[in-house]
């Protein structure tokens, strides 16, 4: 809802428009807009460039200090400020949990309006400064008694919050034309900067590519011939015995690819709950929040042996959410669990998103919890193991968790993984079945089930 100024409409404002345009020698036709639904003075567009000032600003401001704020906005132009705003809106999407990444932007708005200042005062001369910043201020004061109170734009703060209008202010009282040396420190500051952003920033480590599988590293393992109990489906089996220090593995490729851990993901998601103090041994009881769920024991109150058993996603999800992306992340970066990128999002990043782990870290990963070797609190150890227990066999006692995914209701993968204790041993298991319509959980718990029944 704006109107362009022409030489018809507002043959003054356009006038002044124009000679600004030209005292930055500015030769690309930057078109000039009214609105009377704006509360800043904006500059958008990088392929077709426009300014937009409020309808009444003509009103509010004489034509000296309306052309200190047109000049403001066309620096914005000339600095490439759109272009780098609409960079920064994509990286707060992408980051929005980021709190370093919001309090960089609030940075980088305050520096962008303060290099416009500095741009300002080189055009209008250091002599004629102090007007400029009356000229702030008096906006700041019109905006702050209600006159400009519809709009905000993200790119434009002319005016500011009161902090960032005195930090302004000050800068322009002690302008001074920057010398060679400060350039020099400026451009070496930028390169630090992208230098940092290229070596920390999750975007450029390309996890996908470098993490697609696991680089198994051991001497004491076998092959093992499974192919008759997964009857054709494509999958992997591992089995370790920890006193053995002995590995036996069906399908090495597959068992060192990493994929989506679907609901096995829970072992630790309720450890590192159990850690944080978000549940205890003695209270784990989550409440429903009434949202009905198509599976029926889903439907209710939880605790971690419920849930864990009935693979109860929204309770994990809730454990998740109360612990936070920045404290799970150290977690998995703890116990090195696959990739241990989370930047699915806390919600899903388990499930054919980001987190990616294969079969033979699946049993490295429950062999280092058995014997603990992360110096987690004992009894947070024995609740986990206490909510895996599935069954006493001919053979010992059986622990679990099973896990399956769908994409577009098609199954793609089926996980069980777990381990059996016997009087003389313990053996950490992990099966994977892929792209079949029997890759469930279930599935795969029944081939495991005959594997290891056929072994003793």
């Amino acid at each position: 809802e704006a109107d362009l100024v022409t030489k018809k409409t507002e043959p003054e404002l356009h006038r002044l428009y124009r000679s600004c345009q030209k005292e930055l020698r500015i030769r690309r036709n930057v078109r000039l807009y009214a609105s009377r639904r704006l509360a800043n003075p904006v500059s958008c567009g990088w392929l077709r460039p426009f300014v937009i000032i409020p309808r009444d600003l003509d009103i509010r401001l004489s034509m000296p200090e309306i052309r200190y704020i047109l000049l403001h906005e066309l620096q914005h132009y000339k600095h490439k400020d759109p272009i780098i705003n609409d960079l920064v809106c994509f990286m707060q999407i992408l980051y929005w949990f980021n709190p370093f990444i919001r309090y960089g932007f609030h940075c980088l708005q305050r520096d962008r309006e303060m290099a416009c200042d500095q741009g300002v005062i080189r055009a209008i001369g250091k002599e004629h400064r102090l007007d400029y910043s009356r000229t702030l201020l008096k906006y700041a004061w019109q905006k702050k008694n209600g006159m400009y109170r519809i709009y905000k734009p993200p790119l434009s703060a002319l005016g500011g919050n009161h902090n960032m209008l005195k930090q302004r202010v000050l800068a322009i009282a002690d302008y001074e034309r920057p010398s060679i040396l400060k350039k020099i420190k400026a451009l070496l500051a930028v390169c630090l900067a992208l230098l940092l952003a290229c070596v920390f920033s999750p975007l450029l480590r390309a996890y996908p590519f470098q993490n697609a599988s696991f680089s198994f590293e051991h001497e004491n393992w076998e092959p093992v011939d499974a192919s008759s109990y997964f009857g054709g489906t494509d999958g992997a089996f591992v089995l370790y015995d920890i006193e053995k220090d002995q590995f036996q593995i069906y399908n090495q490729t597959l068992s060192q690819k990493r994929i989506a851990p679907y609901s096995t993901f829970k072992i630790y998601s309720g450890l590192f709950a159990l850690e944080e103090k978000i549940i205890s041994p003695e209270s784990s009881l989550q409440e429903w929040d009434g949202t009905l769920w198509e599976y029926p024991k889903w439907n209710r109150d939880q605790t971690l042996d419920t849930a864990m058993k009935n693979s109860v996603n929204w309770y994990f999800q809730d454990l998740d959410r109360q612990m936070g992306i920045f404290k799970l992340r150290s977690y998995y970066n703890r116990i090195s669990y696959g990739n241990g990128d989370l930047s699915g999002g806390v919600h899903s990043y388990w499930a054919e998103s980001s987190l990616k782990i294969s079969p033979l870290e699946q049993v490295i990963l429950l062999s280092d919890l058995l014997q603990n070797k992360w110096k987690f609190q004992a009894e947070n150890i024995e609740t986990i193991k206490d909510s895996l227990f599935l069954a006493d066999t001919p053979y010992g006692k059986l622990y679990g968790k099973t896990g399956t995914g769908t994409v577009h209701g098609k199954n793609v993968s089926g996980w069980f993984v777990g381990f059996l204790e016997q009087k003389e041993h313990t053996c950490c298991f992990a099966a994977n079945l892929q792209n079949s319509l029997k890759a469930t959980g279930s599935d795969t718990a029944k081939i495991v089930m005959n594997i290891l029944s056929n072994m003793q």
